[in-house]
């Protein structure tokens, strides 16, 4: 039983609709697609354009999406890379055709988030310091710490901070 499992290949095609956008880094996505046979034979004297928009942010979702570039596609593409775009942005990317300046969408694709090019709140330019000016802060900003000297020392202390007092003796 295991022999006849080891040998099994998985399909390359999975003969369903399928669009995945998915992000490389924040200038670059991929796009990958699965059309049906079925699907693939009615589409097959068209040409195949891969259409990418920005989607509006989400407090803007009144906008129609922006598109950004317009792909007509080689022969028996199935995926595709779309460079140079703006971090920070939300992409989604249509397949179709277009007859007599009309597009036709085949299929959509899910709606991917670019990461910024740098993590929040990180400036470019680096704040350098002489050394007399970081030793000048060491000794304004470290605080004087007093070794204890014996254990009663100490478990007074701790007492002190835990918020255990003790009541003076004769009041």
């Amino acid at each position: 039983m295991s022999n006849s499992i080891d040998r099994m290949e998985l399909p390359q095609l999975y003969d369903e609709n399928k669009m995945v956008l998915m992000v490389v880094n924040p200038h670059t996505i991929f796009l990958y697609w699965e059309l049906a046979f079925s699907q693939s034979q009615a589409v097959q004297d068209h040409q195949l354009i891969v259409r990418l928009f920005e989607q509006p942010p989400e407090q803007k979702l009144h906008e129609q999406p922006r598109l950004v570039t317009s792909v007509v596609l080689p022969p028996f593409t199935t995926n595709w890379y779309f460079n140079e775009l703006q971090p920070d942005h939300h992409y989604r990317a249509d397949i179709g055709w277009e007859h007599n300046s009309v597009f036709y969408s085949l299929i959509k694709s899910n709606i991917v988030n670019v990461p910024p090019a740098e993590p929040p709140g990180i400036t470019s330019q680096a704040k350098w310091r002489s050394v007399e000016q970081v030793q000048l802060h060491k000794t304004i900003t470290t605080p004087t710490v007093r070794s204890v000297e014996t254990i009663n020392e100490l478990v007074e202390q701790m007492s002190f901070y835990m918020g255990i007092h003790e009541k003076s003796k004769g009041v």
